[in-house]
């Protein structure tokens, strides 16, 4: 094969348009956080799924959309808009979302429940420490078992 040959069959192989990659890997580097949303909503979606012993194509047709579109969700690199998360949580019976309309509220993870009950563990073993330290402690007045006359200093030799 000639260098023209191999040259013409190689430009053939190449897009004409220009790769987006670094303007793509840029975006998802920017959108990270809301990229780690959509995977433990695929997360959540895959393990009801798994739970209801229901396939993605299932859901595709309760949501009546393509058996690729519930793919595509579950792949974790889907931006869910509130509606569809409105359609999946009705579909599944399950909540994908929780709004807190106060700053009162304590969302409850593992994590949360872990470090909350490490923080009251910590507290009791005070609280006990101080009533046993208080039931053990008690106030002798020492002038009603010495008195001024038997107390001396004493002088200690350091060597």
């Amino acid at each position: 094969m000639k260098n023209q040959e191999l040259s013409n069959k190689l430009e053939a192989l190449v897009s004409k348009t220009p790769s987006k990659w670094i303007e793509e890997s840029n975006k998802r580097f920017e959108d990270k956080e809301g990229l780690r949303y959509s995977q433990q909503v695929a997360v959540r979606i895959l393990r009801t799924l798994r739970e209801k012993k229901l396939s993605q194509k299932d859901l595709a047709d309760l949501l009546k959309v393509t058996p690729q579109t519930v793919n595509k969700w579950v792949k974790g690199s889907e931006n869910f808009g509130f509606f569809t998360i409105g359609r999946i949580e009705k579909a599944l019976d399950i909540k994908l979302m929780h709004i807190y309309e106060n700053n009162n509220s304590l969302l409850i993870t593992s994590t949360n429940i872990i470090k909350i009950s490490n923080q009251v563990h910590t507290y009791l073993n005070k609280i006990e420490k101080t009533m046993v330290a208080e039931k053990e402690t008690k106030v002798i007045p020492l002038n009603t078992y010495i008195n001024d006359e038997e107390c001396f200093e004493l002088n200690y030799n350091h060597s």
